[in-house]
């Protein structure tokens, strides 16, 4: 499994660069899958996986976060999976305490996209991580200006606000590329002319579906400033969890917090009540216990050596 193009990993600590939306060179790097178990966990295990739908794809993150799935998208479709990637994740109280996420997906042409092949790329993160796959910018970007976005149902709907950006700051041909102005704006014709840029961070109307605050880039070529807008305000919730993903990023990156906490089973089974999520022994001493051969998505079933967590298994 490899990255796709349109985004550049990150590595470590976040550093944001300027990559040129014309030139994006290909990142690869081997997928690391999620484990079944965890002998030697550490709290900062990466997951590199592939989704087939926005919601599995929240729930390959877990439940401390949602992604939204765009219901308009201007008659593209996308032919490949989601991208979800998480890395250094650490939680506490539902919450995630550290660590970045990422999830993103192509609409439309996936190469050369045009005024007449046109696509658009759509990256999320939960709000209070980091990314772990950086979005791509361009240095001919500008400010078009911002727009109140509506997400929910009428009657139980939030406004949120985006910035739209284009890039039709013109670079010069050679020499490093130089800084755009201060108050350079472009147009909202710019945006179908060079490329749109939407930045907005969505938030569920009802606290009854929270946590779901999420930062969202969309990035569209050959879309005008209406459609881009439109995409945006057709976002629909995914919350995590649920279906049949087994050992989420979150439960895995729970798991390593376990291990290297050296949590007694009480203190892990509490932590993991506190995170949502039940709990359950599958060897004590290295000696097997009898357990249900029953799926539950959110459970841990852990081996304990002197009452001490040293490995999970999920579901």
């Amino acid at each position: 499994m490899t990255f796709g193009a349109w985004y550049r990993p990150i590595v470590g600590p976040t550093v944001a660069g300027v990559t040129v939306i014309a030139a994006l060179t290909l990142a690869s790097q081997p997928a690391a899958a999620l484990p079944s178990a965890h002998p030697n966990a550490r709290p900062a295990t990466d997951t590199t996986v592939k989704a087939s739908s926005w919601q599995e794809a929240a729930s390959q993150l877990g439940t401390a976060g949602s992604l939204w799935e765009p219901a308009r998208t201007a008659g593209l479709k996308r032919t490949k999976p989601i991208d979800v990637i998480a890395d250094g994740l650490t939680f506490a109280s539902g919450r995630a305490r550290s660590g970045d996420t990422f999830a993103g997906a192509t609409y439309g042409a996936t190469r050369g996209a045009s005024a007449s092949r046109p696509s658009f790329t759509i990256v999320e993160k939960w709000a209070d991580t980091g990314w772990a796959a950086e979005p791509a910018t361009s240095t001919s970007m500008a400010r078009v200006g911002s727009t109140p976005i509506r997400l929910g149902s009428p009657g139980t709907d939030v406004t949120v606000t985006a910035q739209v950006f284009a890039n039709c700051f013109v670079q010069p041909s050679s020499g490093n590329p130089k800084n755009v102005p201060a108050g350079y704006r472009c147009s909202k014709a710019d945006v179908a002319r060079t490329g749109g840029v939407l930045r907005m961070t969505a938030r569920p109307a009802s606290t009854m579906t929270e946590p779901g605050r999420t930062s969202i880039v969309i990035t569209s070529t050959g879309l005008t400033y209406a459609q881009l807008v439109a995409i945006a305000s057709s976002l629909e919730q995914a919350s995590g969890g649920g279906g049949d993903v087994t050992g989420s990023a979150q439960m895995v990156a729970m798991c390593g917090q376990m291990v290297d906490g050296a949590m007694t089973y009480e203190k892990a089974s509490a932590f993991a009540a506190s995170n949502g999520y039940s709990m359950r022994i599958g060897s004590i001493d290295g000696e097997a216990q009898m357990v249900t051969m029953d799926f539950r998505w959110d459970r841990f079933t852990v081996s304990l050596v002197k009452n001490i967590v040293t490995g999970c298994t999920y579901g």
